[in-house]
């Protein structure tokens, strides 16, 4: 697929000018090491590649990826990413990349060959470095392929800066079938909070006037019913619903891009993940894959959404937002910061929202797009992947606090922030616990 003409014939309003800022091309099938090499030759014109991966995907297609470049005529080194100190798969966070800078070999151009960690590692090294980079993906995992941000932690801090995207993205069905089963539903989770992060795009837009593009928004609903309506394909790997999830994840990382922020794929859902694994730093413990807490926390906020949407005359609470030193331990004065933020932020939707006739036409706004917390979790169960509390591992009190916390970590006006300030949360986080996560 030819993402940039791919999209061209989809937009004409101000993101088409952002267009070549996405990948060059998706590549899907049998050969695609194999184009790839060809297609990220033709578009950089370079002739030194360094391939990243660790020591589960140089398997599954690392090996793959060095023959292919190395016949195409590329110059190829390659560098093994290592596991952390207690043997645990890599992660994305200022302690593996202060690993990764010192003694990498020289080359024009980067290739990642994995998914969400080894992806946002090697994007943020080539954004560094300035040099162009290419993904190889090992499952339908994550949106973040085509993204141009990295989500990585600092000092423990979910955060998220601008890099590029990748000058080619290239994928195996035959890998992405062979993918463990928690990855490819962690992808689902992913996509699947589109609807619900929708929602505070159009929000945002509403309240702060954020640019927001029905264009970029829909870019994903030809490819939605692949995986959507047939969860169990998911399950049954069948090719199409594998292949209309990957592309689903693909388009999602182009909206983020073509955005300019995150705002078209990430929002309440998404803080809440953030926010648990944020506690598990604090705590020295391990937490579940993004997507599947993604998942979780889908089901969550449409629920929260559906009880916000029929409050016909809500009374906002300007002190609504509270800091909880206690809660983020070593962390506290940085999230400070956020929350801080945060607290303006959620007094200035308060005082729009306060304005005749604003609560009624943002609620008939938002009703259309949202979906079901039936939908979503039947759709998540249906293919096999997380849907309730026990599934990622967090106990109802875990989760209450996540929930209370999460508005902290970043200044964005989410659905989270919507229901503190219009008094639903706390006190409905156990009702809709009961209600959907159980």
């Amino acid at each position: 697929m030819n993402l940039s003409e791919f999209l061209k014939m989809r937009l004409r309003g101000p993101a088409a000018a952002r267009i070549p800022e996405l990948p060059r091309e998706f590549l899907y099938g049998p050969d695609a090491a194999a184009h790839l090499a060809e297609s990220f030759r033709t578009h950089t014109q370079m002739s030194s590649v360094l391939v990243f991966f660790d020591q589960r995907t140089r398997p599954v297609a690392g090996e793959t990826c060095l023959s292919a470049l190395k016949a195409s005529g590329w110059t190829v080194l390659e560098y093994l990413i290592p596991d952390g100190t207690d043997e645990s798969s890599p992660v994305c966070d200022d302690v593996t990349m202060n690993r990764l800078r010192s003694g990498l070999p020289t080359a024009d151009a980067y290739l990642a060959v994995g998914s969400g960690v080894i992806n946002d590692l090697v994007k943020w090294l080539a954004a560094e470095a300035r040099k162009p980079y290419a993904v190889f993906a090992t499952a339908a995992s994550m949106n973040g392929y085509a993204a141009a941000n990295v989500a990585p932690a600092i000092n423990g801090i979910k955060s998220l800066f601008r890099a590029k995207a990748p000058v080619v993205i290239a994928a195996d069905p035959a890998v992405i079938a062979s993918a463990p089963d928690r990855l490819t539903t962690a992808g689902l989770g992913d996509v699947l909070a589109k609807p619900v992060s929708t929602c505070d795009w159009v929000m945002n837009h509403h309240l702060f006037a954020e640019p927001y593009s029905e264009e970029v928004a829909a870019i994903i609903t030809d490819v939605e019913p692949t995986y959507l309506d047939h969860p169990d394909g998911i399950k049954a790997k069948d090719p199409a619903a594998l292949q209309g999830l990957l592309e689903a994840l693909v388009l999602s990382g182009c909206a983020m891009t073509l955005q300019g922020s995150s705002l078209p794929a990430s929002g309440g859902e998404h803080l809440i993940s953030h926010t648990l694994d944020m506690k598990a730093y604090v705590e020295a413990r391990g937490h579940d894959l993004h997507g599947r807490q993604v998942g979780v926390a889908t089901i969550f906020a449409a629920a929260l959404y559906d009880r916000l949407l029929n409050l016909d005359t809500p009374v906002f609470d300007t002190n609504a937002l509270h800091f909880d030193a206690a809660y983020w331990g070593p962390l506290a004065d940085r999230v400070r910061e956020q929350h801080d933020l945060a607290v303006t932020r959620m007094g200035a939707a308060i005082e729009t929202l306060g304005r005749p006739g604003v609560w009624d036409e943002l609620r008939s706004n938002l009703r259309p797009r949202l979906r079901s917390p039936s939908v979503i979790k039947r759709c998540l169960a249906s293919a096999g992947g997380a849907h309730r509390l026990e599934d990622i591992g967090w106990t109802r009190e875990d989760f209450f606090h996540a929930v209370c916390n999460a508005a902290s970590i970043r200044e964005r006006f989410t659905s989270v922030g919507l229901g503190l300030a219009a008094g639903l949360l706390p006190s409905a986080i156990d009702e809709i616990i009961d209600e959907w996560l159980t």
